[in-house]
């Protein structure tokens, strides 16, 4: 079993991870775990017999059908599948490992059990680690570390910016409407607008994380909310096709946006890119 030591080491040493049963869609676990991951500078390899490509990567429908040059970069197989599909992923993983010497780690998400594939793992020469979620581990172990510099940086700016009286703190969200939709962005460097409908239960979820992120960030970061079934011209206009929508608007312009209800982390971690 890895202890403490072993999960940071991993983390900090093997940086290309093929994600096994990777979804395209931001709701899903294993969307969310990626992104964070490519975020903090993991290199994603998607695997969906499903999909084409994920996170703007070519996705492919199983290990095996990986192209010698990016097959043989593997150093993390990350299983998100159920535990009856593990020993064919761990199969595939040792013929990779035979042939190229990679990967190193067979790593199995939170929930995902398999000790019988596990052993057989180990036997091979691979690290296994089983039921643990390698976002919440780097966030744990890693992620303050690797931003402590960017948020002194983002904390001087933000002093920098009410001393100088250009950042008007707004501690709760704004309601924007077709109206002044335009007129309301404008206004602020960097916004964010939640995009949401009544009826939509993954929007209310997403709701206090917001009002928390509203207050947190005062004077640094607006936030808005838009109701698209009340203004369904802005809705269309940014082609919002699936709630909740997060629209990250920097000097008047949409530079991102998260759909699905994201947690607070990977809210946090997309922002600090625009600051």
């Amino acid at each position: 079993m890895v202890n403490q030591a072993d999960l940071e080491q991993i983390l900090k040493k093997y940086r290309v991870v093929a994600v096994v049963g990777l979804s395209g869609n931001p709701e899903k676990s294993s969307n969310q775990v990626a992104q964070y991951l490519q975020e903090h500078g993991y290199h994603i390899i998607p695997v969906n017999p499903t999909s084409s490509k994920i996170l703007g990567q070519k996705a492919y429908k199983s290990l095996l059908d990986l192209p010698p040059e990016e097959a043989k970069t593997i150093e993390i197989v990350e299983i998100f599948r159920p535990p009856e599909d593990v020993p064919l992923v761990v199969d595939q993983a040792i013929k990779l490992k035979t042939q190229y010497g990679k990967p190193c780690v067979i790593w199995m998400q939170r929930g995902i059990i398999n000790r019988k594939a596990a052993e057989k793992a180990q036997k091979a020469g691979l690290t296994v680690v089983m039921d643990r979620c390698m976002m919440t581990e780097h966030s744990r172990m890693l992620g303050e570390k690797e931003d402590a510099e960017l948020e002194r940086i983002r904390t001087k700016k933000m002093k920098d910016m009410m001393k100088e009286g250009n950042a008007e703190r707004i501690t709760t969200p704004i309601t924007v409407t077709d109206n002044d939709f335009n007129e309301v962005i404008k206004r602020h460097a960097l916004m964010v607008v939640d995009c949401w409908a009544a009826w939509c239960g993954p929007c209310r979820q997403v709701a206090p994380i917001i009002d928390e992120l509203a207050e947190e960030h005062a004077g640094e970061i607006a936030f808005a909310k838009l109701n698209v079934d009340e203004n369904p011209e802005t809705a269309t206009r940014f082609s919002i096709m699936s709630i909740p929508t997060l629209l990250i608007m920097k000097d008047g312009k949409e530079v991102d946006r998260l759909v699905g209800a994201a947690p607070k982390l990977l809210i946090e971690n997309r922002l600090k890119k625009h600051i």
